[in-house]
Parts: C-alpha cells; structure tokens; sequence
C-alpha cells in the first residue's frame, strides 16, 4: 500500500508531465511568433519555402494525433478525433480558396485575397487560444482526477505510464 508520501510522489510527477506539455505549447507559440516576424525580411521564394515546412510540420502533427486517437477508444477521445477533422476540413477550404487564386495579379483581387488570409490567420489563432485554454482545463481536470483516484484508492498501482 502506497504511503502518502508516495501518493504525492505520484501526482507531483503527473503534474510535472502536464506541466512540460503546456511549456512546450509556450515555446512553440514563441517560435510561430518568430518565424512570422522573419517573414517580413524574407524574399517571396523563402517564404514560400517557410509555409511548405509549416504544412508540411501541421500535416505530421495531424498524423500524430490521428494515430494516437486510433489507438485510444474511448468517446472523448473521439470527440476530440472528430473535431481535429472537423477543423481540418475548414482549414483544407480555406487552403483551397487562397490558392485558387494565388497566380492572379490583380491588384484588387490580390488586396481582398491578403485580407482573407489574414481573417483566416486570425481566426486560426484564435482558435489556438481556445484549444490551448481547453488544453489548460483538461491539464488541471487530469491533476484533479489523479488527486481524487490517489485518496480513494491508496493501495492502488500507479496509472499506466507513472511506473
């Protein structure tokens, strides 16, 4: 039966797990912050280069999460599989949009495309503020869910990936 001591043990490392994932979101943010304000010094050809590498990084992410919620079954991690190819369906649109038109060299439909793409841009990072705040929230649900399971059922081996 794991001591008190140990159960603390247990959460402070389930909390420094959550903890490294959301610095890791900080950091991430701070270098998409970067890379967009070297776009303002970077040639058409380089920041062509640049939005093909974030693609292409987007891309392996998605196949990341799509993998890890194949193996998980349950129905929130459903929800969440379903809502990544919900969002990804609307940034695929909106992709789609821009480049229909991205060899046109009208002055005006270059301006409106500039400016869709920005709203787009926009909203993509609003979104990410909001999908950072749920990452936030399911974080603290999961210390709280630990701490409860640790007090409920001291005698209990550590959860899966705590050993």
């Amino acid at each position: 039966m794991p001591t008190v001591s140990e159960s603390l043990a247990r959460l402070s490392e389930s909390l420094a797990r959550l903890s490294e994932s959301m610095a890791g979101l900080s950091q991430r943010a701070k270098e998409a912050e970067d890379h967009l304000a070297a776009t303002r010094k970077e040639t058409r050809e380089e920041l062509e280069a640049r939005v093909a590498g974030a693609k292409a990084t987007a891309q392996r992410r998605r196949e990341e999460i799509k993998t890890r919620g194949t193996t998980v079954k349950d129905e929130l991690a459903s929800a969440w599989a379903s809502l990544l190819g919900q969002v990804q369906e609307q940034f695929e649109k909106m992709q789609a949009r821009l480049e229909e038109k991205r060899d046109d060299f009208d002055a005006k439909a270059a301006e409106r495309r500039a400016e869709r793409a920005e709203a787009n841009a926009a909203d993509a990072v609003d979104f990410a503020q909001y999908a950072l705040d749920e990452a936030e929230a399911a974080a603290l649900e999961a210390a709280e869910a630990r701490k409860i399971a640790d007090s409920l059922h001291p005698g209990a081996p550590p959860s899966a990936g705590e050993k």
